[in-house]
This record gives structure tokens, C-alpha cells and sequence, in this order.
């Protein structure tokens, strides 16, 4: 069995949504210098995981209307691109990403208490934000992550909780207090997530290192699909202390897997995005450049002008 059959096995099973593999493919292409892409650019970077013109034209246009996407008209074309909150946003994403996942009560927390200043809706809508933020909640009205994730990540959490900057050994007694109440947390469902990542990739990170193990189309959607799939699993991961997890938890395994193969196929899925924005850009500039000008006359009060 060879890699074309693994990456297929992945999308047939993981049946990635296209919205989100147009954010990750933009904020790929934008790591390696291309910030803006022709229309058909995109639809040739989505063809090869299966998606076909009409399809990537729909989707496009409604990330548009959400503002994920800005399309400028150039005549008959259209360049895309992400846009500034949209671009930020996914990059934030990715630094979190980074980040090995493995989390202990050795180490320095942020810790967020519900005092009750707040109401249950307002809560509910800043626990989210905080989740989506890497924070785990460790009670009911206790959330916190390692304080060393304010380093070179964009937090701009605005909470209105009360913000502890504790040691490990005071969050795990300050969860052990009857006052916050008692967790009982799902880890049979990413434990089956990170299982199943596992199966997926595995294999995959086995032929990193051998000559033509991949192709520069197989490396690219490698990177997208291994970077959907370990942030899948993440979504669904408490991100508990390890003090709090079971030894078998694979969560360490699957960033090792996510880390080896987004950064070893990074050269060659440069070179395939480069190989397919550039070409379009090139063209472009070469009809610009042999266009002849025209001459525009307008007129304005009384006066030629020429431009």
C-alpha cells in the first residue's frame, strides 16, 4: 500500500468539510508568500482533494458574505484572499496548534472563577470563546490553560471573570474545593478521535524520509488533511493536567504525528502552491504588459485632459 492509497483512505473516511479546507489552503499559500490567489488558482489548488469548480465558486462566495474571504474584481477575474480578522484568527489557531500538547500541574496556569458577577448567558458565551481559546474547565466555574500560552499567542479574551495567575500546585487544590463543584468530563470521545488519527497517519509519518515517498500534490493536501484532522481531535479534547488523564491518553502521540508531517512535507507543498499561484500572476502581468494603451479623453470644464 502507497502513500495515494493512505491519503485517499483519509478522505474518504474524514470527509472534510470545503469551508474549512479553503481557510487552511489561504493560510498555507499566505505562510509561503502568496497572500492573494486567482479564482483559478483556488479551484485548481481544491481539485485534487475532490472538489469540483461550481462547488468551490459557491463556497467561496458565501465565506465571502461572512467576510472570510475578500474577492476584488480585476475585469473578468477574481483575486482572493483572506481577510485581516479571518487571517488572524486561523494564524491564532495554528500558534495553539503548535503548542505539544501535553499539559501538568508542574508548571504556571491561568486561572479564570465565575464569582457569580456575571449572568449564566454571559458566561456560557465567554466559556465558549475561552474553549475555542485552549482553555480546559477543570470545575463548573473554573477555567484555566498554562500561563505559558499567553507567549506569542493573540488571547483578546474579554471574559469578565476573575483572573488567578496560580502555580500548578494551587489550581490542583483550588479544584479539589467542594465551593466549585465537581467535573465529570468526556474522554471516551477524543480518546476514540485520537485513536482514529492515529490509524490514518500513522502510516503516513512511517514514509516520511524515503525517496518519493510523496509527490509536491500529495505533500500539500497532506498538510491540510493531517492539519484538519489533529484539529478535530483537539476541538474535542478537555485538555486536561496529564495528573487528570489516564496514561494510555494518545494525545502527545497525535501532536508528534501532526508536528512530522506538517513540517516534513513542508517543501514540497511550498513548491506546489508556488508552482500553482505563480503561473496565473505571471500571466496576468504578461497581458498587462502587451495590452496596448488606450488613450481616455475627458473632458472637464472646458479642457482636454489625456491619461
Amino acid at each position: 500500500m502507497n502513500s495515494e492509497f493512505y491519503i485517499d483512505a483519509v478522505l474518504r473516511q474524514a470527509k472534510p468539510r470545503l469551508s474549512t479546507l479553503l481557510k487552511l489552503m489561504f493560510s498555507e499559500a499566505q505562510a509561503f508568500g502568496q497572500k492573494t490567489q486567482w479564482l483559478g488558482s483556488v479551484i485548481a489548488l481544491l481539485e485534487p482533494l475532490g472538489f469540483q469548480e461550481r462547488t468551490v465558486r459557491t463556497a467561496l462566495f458565501r465565506l465571502a458574505e461572512h467576510k472570510v474571504i475578500k474577492i476584488e474584481r480585476h475585469g473578468r477575474r477574481s483575486l482572493c484572499m483572506l481577510t485581516p480578522q479571518a487571517a488572524a484568527s486561523i494564524q491564532s489557531v495554528r500558534q495553539r496548534l503548535n503548542i505539544p500538547a501535553g499539559r501538568s500541574f508542574a508548571e504556571d496556569w491561568s486561572m479564570l472563577v465565575n464569582s457569580g458577577g456575571i449572568s449564566a448567558t454571559s458566561y456560557a458565551a465567554a466559556r465558549k470563546q475561552l474553549l475555542d481559546l485552549d482553555y480546559c474547565v477543570l470545575a463548573p466555574n473554573v477555567l484555566a490553560r498554562p500561563a505559558s500560552y499567553t507567549r506569542g499567542v493573540q488571547a483578546g479574551e474579554d471574559h469578565g471573570l476573575a483572573l488567578f495567575e496560580v502555580s500548578g500546585a494551587q489550581l490542583a487544590a483550588a479544584v479539589r474545593q467542594p465551593l466549585f463543584g465537581k467535573m465529570d468530563w468526556d474522554l471516551e470521545t477524543p480518546a476514540a478521535m485520537y485513536e482514529q488519527f492515529r490509524q490514518r497517519f500513522e502510516p503516513l509519518r512511517q514514509m516520511l524520509g524515503k525517496r518519493g515517498a510523496f509527490t509536491d500534490v500529495q505533500a500539500y493536501m497532506l498538510r491540510l488533511l493531517v492539519s484538519h484532522g489533529y484539529q478535530h481531535c483537539r476541538r474535542a479534547d478537555p485538555l486536561l493536567p496529564q495528573e487528570l488523564l489516564p496514561d494510555s491518553w494518545a494525545a502527545m502521540q497525535a501532536y508528534q504525528t501532526y508536528a512530522a508531517l506538517y513540517a516534513g512535507c513542508a517543501t514540497q507543498a511550498r513548491r506546489h502552491i508556488l508552482k500553482i499561484t505563480e503561473a496565473p500572476a505571471q500571466e496576468q502581468q504578461a497581458s498587462l504588459s502587451t495590452t496596448p494603451v488606450r488613450r481616455h479623453i475627458a473632458r472637464r470644464t472646458g479642457v482636454y485632459m489625456t491619461a
